[in-house]
């Protein structure tokens, strides 16, 4: 069997990491109001330097930081974007907060026509544009009625988280050239760890039995999530690619929330559902391959 072509390997491991990232949010939402935002966020990212430790000892490999300044931007920028994103949650509930924060990937992908010189062709626009109002339709029918966006706190902290976290794909796109997944992973979970840390000092709250196995459940799959995430953007032809691909991540969300926890599947949603994976199948070129059969050689 010949190998997969390397331009293909990064779009299905990001649909990999994407329903990770689903899984973290629904352990998340498990222990939301229970304990405060600063403990959830410290939670994740203690689990990935938890896991940092005896991945690099058993693999026998060290940290490489080819380029500091943007190695700490990485951090900086990701951790920042992560307790926006909690901070947005705690304020304006998971509909509205996760609508802002899956704007990120226009950001990125702004951010990378200037920073990094990408192409953005008449595909990636459509597809960017089609998966972003899809994870809309799918987030925004879950809003329970009389919750809406307003200017307040948390509206700000998830708008912010958006270009925050654009700015953080960007580090990390640049990083890939010559840095790899762990070490990228590193910087994330130590300045996340304390961006979190004075918060949940500040508000601490009793942590019960019953909350342990979410935050594990939480913590390790966003390191599972953020390892392939890190590694298959090194493998995609733009930032803007990768962020519609992530798009998916509301859509399996709401999967999850209506499979587990029984709520009602909206025709909205479906609707949502659909154009979010029609936005990354026409995005990443899949289907428009599909749609143009291949040119025949002439006789």
């Amino acid at each position: 069997m010949p190998p997969i072509p390397e331009r293909l390997r990064g779009s299905p491991l990001l649909v990999i990491s994407s329903f990770l990232f689903a899984v973290m949010a629904f352990c998340a939402r498990s222990v939301a109001g229970r304990l405060s935002v600063g403990q959830v966020v410290c939670a994740r990212f203690a689990i990935g330097l938890v896991f940092l430790a005896l991945y690099y000892p058993l693999t026998g490999t060290r940290p490489r930081m080819g380029r500091p300044r943007l190695w700490v931007l990485r951090g900086l920028f990701g951790g920042g974007s992560v307790y926006c994103y909690f901070v947005a949650i705690d304020r304006l509930a998971v509909g509205p907060a996760t609508l802002l924060n899956a704007c990120w990937p226009i950001c990125a992908a702004i951010l990378g026509i200037f920073l990094l010189g990408e192409q953005v062709n008449g595909y990636l626009a459509t597809g960017l544009a089609a998966t972003t109002v899809g994870a809309g339709l799918v987030i925004w029918s879950t809003v329970q009625d009389g919750v809406g966006l307003t200017l307040g706190v948390g509206a700000w902290a998830g708008a912010l988280s958006a270009v925050l976290s654009g700015a953080a794909v960007i580090a990390l796109r640049a990083l890939r050239h010559d840095t790899d997944a762990s070490s990228i992973f590193l910087s994330f979970c130590v300045f996340g760890l304390l961006f979190g840390l004075p918060f949940a000092i500040q508000d601490w709250r009793p942590v019960s039995g019953d909350m342990l196995a979410p935050l594990l459940g939480m913590g390790l799959a966003s390191v599972a999530a953020q390892m392939i995430f890190t590694y298959a953007m090194a493998h995609v032809t733009s930032t803007a690619v990768g962020g519609i691909t992530t798009q998916l991540t509301p859509a399996f969300s709401w999967l999850l929330g209506a499979l587990l926890l029984g709520e009602p599947m909206q025709p909205l949603s479906v609707v949502g559902s659909l154009v979010c994976m029609g936005g990354v199948l026409w995005g990443t070129g899949l289907a428009p391959r599909l749609l143009v059969p291949a040119s025949r050689p002439s006789t």
